[in-house]
């Protein structure tokens, strides 16, 4: 079973910078605003809590 932040990393080449991202069951939805992915991500998904980052504007991540 992948989490969602070790399915993030599999993938965090295709994701665009500068957006913010929410995970959910391997679905990403993509916003603006943490708020828009939040919400975006209760609606698809009320009874599971999203992942919420938002994807690094260079293409170093420091963990």
């Amino acid at each position: 079973m992948t989490t969602e932040f070790e399915y993030i990393m599999s993938i965090s080449e295709t994701l665009e910078a500068g957006k913010w991202i929410a995970v959910v069951n391997k679905d990403i939805i993509k916003g603006n605003n943490a708020r828009e992915v939040f919400l975006k991500a209760k609606e698809k998904y009320p009874r599971r809590e999203p992942f919420i980052m938002k994807v690094p504007d260079n293409a170093i991540m420091l963990l």
